[in-house]
């Protein structure tokens, strides 16, 4: 009886508590009525949630009595108690002060009302439509004064951010990359980070808000927030694409075109045809040997957040591969990140994030360069018959000219590389007072690297051998932290003052070394397995290894002053002592100041249109210290000697040092004025700004009679660059229909305001196949990085024409020009051409740059177009020493004859044929080479779908292309370069330079997300 009783309880106390549970279900929408999908919906003080789906619906069991939560970005947080009701439709309303977005800054994040500096962000959700190994692609466009210049098509390139222009000769101008508030080591790649677990991304623009991170802020600051959990029930999101990469296809000549072409240059010079047609066929089409038609990239992410009031986390793991388009060549990358938020006390929070992540790639070869050039001749293999005796690498066949043939290059290339890093944050915080919170935050980067290459044995020809393999293997690993301590006060007093200040003691370490083993002699070309050291069997063994540390140490003072949401004042001072300088010369203090006034605020401004109106006005300075870590000190070196026969080894000065040097210091001036009319439905943002670097370090090529090798660092001068950002924005809703529209234009000019006594002139870019002369030169007062060569006036058409092109006495001054050849301009009437006649002949850096981002919403549908373009920028288009002159029998454009001069196409741009070229056409630096770089480009288009599937919170299919479109009247094969070696030349030398790099790939995408 007693059990029958305890059961019947039991199963009254069950029935009870069914009862008391009730389903709730409705729709929220805008006080428009559009649908508001992702709206948050938790039962209050539990963690039981729900996220409403695409179509603003949602569905939730709760208790009767319970209470639910509504929140959303942007909207009012509602609360609403249930009363036994089933269903509850919920309008959300704008909350104006949340529209009001917080902004990260450095060591903190404030309201944007509260900043008076220039900021530009992103949105992670506008980052993510862009798939790419490298999340900074996404920011070509998106925000002004900010671009972002391609590394080309090989898998993992990372592409190069610049700032405001440039206002440094040092070889790094990237930005300082700061992700949740650890600086990252000078140079950081993004593809260190997914793009789905990016929150958002912050830029400093000007001195006035990059003056707190001082020394590592001259170029500027991109700040990476990632993103957290939520309290709530676990969100689990799932994203997936996989697409396919193509190159447009080059038309080279082929054989029949190319013998055409190679023996009517020498028929022009009167000598003897080289080959006869009869004994080819149409010859080899490289491209289509090399260059596979279609080169696959996957992506796949998923993500889980969630949490409680004390306990909030958030997870993520990622896969990235991408293939060349070459048979050899990729990139493949697996990236977690785990976040988890602490909340220890009322007082007292932690926050601990880890990240690791494995890099493995096979380095892609720039074959582009052999594929265009090697003549249509030669075949891919040489026959069976010739094959006896001889290895794999060694059957291709020999190219008639001097380059080398790219399947043999491709089947040679061995080298791998095996990257592990892991990035940890641990922050504490504590709440000393309401008003008083202490920070203090430790980052940690580790990271090792690996790379192996191989060389086999091979022969080719007498030029074109290898007789002893070689194996090399480099091991770099890095042990960088950051010790950030910190307090800040925040309080609004009498709900007009606000106060925001900030105190700090810094520590930054960066800890580098490598060691590198080479050997040769290895038992065998093929066997993977022996590709090791202590395989190696021959007489050449060399080990050689460094290490190197950078320390500095900084105290760092902000305030933020804000007087009745009217007047904003930001002050900073940041003081950083570098291990890089000299003890005397190693303390800079770097300040910055910046006023605000929000004109809508004031008592007197009564306009309905207008709804924000605010100017503002800052300067400060940031200091620059990338120069390299040894130019105080002069080195030694160590080399072999050959004296009577015997090998002698010896050491020499082989780097002179200047224990002089002292910090590049950047003055910034920044004007502007924010605007926003109907309800902010039309932004528009525009400034005006002034950076001038002093002391400017550079790497000064010395004189040959000093007898020492190389460069020596110095401060030798001062660059200015000013410039104008402006963003317009259009945003609106119209029941089912949603508009967003975003337009960023930017102009920079940057110009050697100053240069060091000795330094007049500086140069680069020496071209051995343009007579030894450089084609980028600095000059005082001039553009930087300006083309140098000569200026060209048209082609001699006639005998007269030649004859007239004399100096004042009658010296004439080309005497080796015939019909048909380029006529060069004397710039100094003395009746030669030397190099006192090479002038300024184009600027690579563009007059403006702009991004136009779209974005529409209709039902379940939506789409986005990213487009960017440059104009005013000119381009040296290297691939015309030869592409239409055959220079060194170099195959050419299919056409080719359509396009140089003949008797019968005298208006043609290119001048004749001809093998001597004894006027140095194609051997003399000149503005034939500079054309018009301006393009437009479709980056991106994405077209989604939004589904319902039982189970899924939300589904969406979507399809999606890039660089599918680019307009432009540049006839290389990519306008968007940069060419010669990044470790040794500053993007002043090498922007604008085209080196026929891998270009970038259209790339086609079909995609997949789901939201558990």
């Amino acid at each position: 009886m007693k059990q029958i009783t305890l059961i019947a309880i039991s199963m009254l106390c069950f029935s009870f508590t069914i009862m008391a549970q009730s389903t709730i279900g409705g729709t929220i929408t805008d006080d428009q009525g559009v649908p508001l999908p992702g709206v948050n919906i938790l039962e209050k003080n539990t963690t039981n949630g729900f996220v409403s789906d695409f179509d603003g619906n949602y569905t939730i069991t709760v208790g009767g009595n319970a209470t639910l939560v509504f929140s959303y970005v942007g909207f009012k947080t509602q609360e609403v108690a249930v009363n036994n009701r089933s269903n509850i439709n919920i309008i959300l309303l704008e909350d104006n002060e949340q529209l009001d977005e917080v902004v990260v800054i450095g060591y903190g994040a404030v309201k944007r009302d509260k900043i008076a500096t220039s900021i530009s962000s992103v949105k992670g959700e506008d980052i993510v439509t862009q798939v790419a190994s490298n999340p900074a692609e996404a920011l070509q466009g998106r925000a002004s004064g900010v671009q972002v210049l391609s590394s080309g098509g090989a898998p993992g390139a990372s592409p190069t951010i610049l700032i405001r222009g440039v206002v440094t000769g040092t070889t790094n101008t990237s930005p300082l990359i700061v992700i949740d508030g650890v600086m990252q080591p000078s140079g950081t790649s993004l593809n260190s980070v997914n793009s789905q677990d990016i929150e958002s991304v912050d830029i400093l623009k000007d001195a006035a808000a990059s003056a707190i991170y001082g020394s590592r802020a001259s170029n500027g600051v991109v700040l990476i927030t990632t993103k957290r959990g939520k309290e709530g029930k676990a969100v689990v999101n799932f994203d997936f694409n996989y697409g396919a990469q193509q190159w447009e296809k080059v038309e080279m000549a082929g054989a029949q075109e190319y013998i055409d072409i190679i023996n009517t240059r020498r028929a022009n010079d009167g000598t003897a045809p080289l080959y006869d047609p009869n004994d080819f066929g149409e010859g080899t089409d490289w491209w289509d040997e090399v260059v596979e038609d279609y080169a696959p990239v996957v992506n796949a992410n998923i993500r889980a957040s969630g949490g409680s009031e004390n306990i909030k986390y958030s997870a993520s793991a990622s896969f990235f591969d991408q293939q060349s388009n070459y048979a050899k060549g990729w990139y493949q990358r697996v990236t977690t990140r785990f976040n988890v938020d602490f909340k220890i006390s009322d007082k007292v929070t932690l926050k601990q994030d880890i990240s690791p992540r494995i890099e493995r790639w096979e380095t892609t070869q720039g074959l582009l360069d052999n594929v265009l050039r090697i003549d249509p001749l030669t075949p891919v293999f040489i026959p069976q018959s010739e094959r006896e005796g001889r290895n794999e690498f060694s059957i291709h066949g020999l190219p008639l000219n001097l380059v080398t043939n790219p399947v043999n290059a491709l089947a040679r290339h061995f080298d791998d590389n095996n990257f592990f890093g892991i990035f940890s944050n641990t922050q504490l915080n504590v709440k000393i007072t309401p008003s008083i919170t202490f920070s203090s935050q430790i980052g940690v980067n580790m990271s090792s690297r690996t790379r192996e290459r191989f060389e086999p044995e091979y022969f080719l020809g007498p030029n074109r051998q290898l007789e002893i393999n070689n194996y090399r293997e480099r091991k770099t690993t890095n042990f960088d932290y950051v010790i950030n301590n910190t307090i800040t006060f925040e309080k609004t007093i009498n709900e007009k003052h606000y106060f925001n200040v900030l105190g700090g003691i810094l520590y930054d370490s960066r800890n580098w070394e490598y060691v590198e083993g080479f050997a040769d002699g290895l038992p065998s070309n093929t066997n993977v397995n022996l590709r090791q050291l202590n395989a190696a069997q021959g007489e050449t063994v060399r080990v050689e290894g460094n290490d190197a540390t950078d320390n500095i140490w900084s105290a760092v003072f902000r305030t933020i002053y804000s007087f009745d949401g009217k007047y904003t004042l930001n002050s900073s001072v940041r003081v950083d002592r570098a291990s890089r300088f000299a003890k005397d010369k190693n303390t800079g203090v770097f300040p910055g100041i910046s006023f605000a006034w929000d004109v809508d605020s004031e008592d007197w401004f009564k306009s309905k249109a207008i709804n924000n109106l605010r100017f503002k006005i800052g300067t400060g300075e940031l200091g620059n210290q990338q120069i390299d870590r040894n130019g105080q000190f002069s080195l030694v070196g160590s080399g072999d000697f050959v004296f009577g026969g015997d090998r002698v080894p010896a050491n020499f000065l082989n780097r002179l040092g200047n224990p002089l040097l002292q910090w590049e210091t950047v003055r910034d001036k920044n004007v502007g004025v924010d605007l926003g009319l109907f309800n902010n439905a039309i932004t528009l943002s525009a400034e005006y700004y002034e950076k001038t670097s002093e002391d400017l370090l550079f790497d000064v090529e010395l004189p040959n009679y000093t007898g020492v090798p190389g460069v020596v660092s110095q401060n030798v001068g001062s660059f200015q660059s000013k410039g104008f950002d402006l963003n317009l924005g259009y945003n609106k809703n119209w029941n089912d229909f949603t508009l967003g529209l975003n337009l960023t234009v930017s102009s920079n000019e940057s110009r050697a305001i100053e240069l060091a006594p000795g330094n007049e002139v500086l140069l680069a870019q020496r071209r051995s196949t343009l007579g030894n002369r450089d084609i980028k030169r600095t000059e005082l007062g001039g553009i930087v990085g300006q083309f140098l060569g000569y200026e060209t006036d048209g082609i001699f058409q006639n005998q007269t024409e030649l004859n007239s092109h004399t100096s004042e006495d009658g010296t004439i001054i080309q005497p080796n020009a015939q019909v048909g050849d380029l006529r060069f301009v004397d710039q100094n009437g003395d009746g030669e051409l030397t190099d006192e006649d090479l002038v300024g002949i184009g600027n690579p850096f563009p007059d403006f740059f702009t991004g136009l981002n779209i974005n529409m919403k209709y039902k379940r549908f939506d789409m986005s177009m990213q487009w960017y373009g440059t104009f005013g920028n000119d381009v040296w288009n290297s691939n015309l020493e030869y592409i239409y002159s055959g220079t060194q029998n170099l195959n050419v454009l299919a056409g080719t004859r359509d396009v140089v001069w003949s008797p019968t196409n005298t208006g043609a741009r290119f001048p004749r044929l001809t093998e001597l070229d004894r006027n140095g056409n194609y051997q003399n630096p000149s503005d034939l080479f500079v054309e018009d770089g301006s393009y437009i480009r479709l980056r991106n288009v994405q077209l989604g779908y939004n589904f319902k599937v039982k189970g899924f919170k939300r589904c969406r299919l979507y399809v999606s292309g890039q660089n599918l479109l680019t307009i432009t009247d540049y006839s290389g094969f990519d306008p968007e370069v940069s060419g010669g070696d990044p470790s040794q030349l500053s993007i002043i030398d090498r922007y604008g330079v085209d080196y026929r790099r891998n270009p970038v790939s259209r790339t086609y995408l079909l995609g997949l997300n789901l939201t558990l």
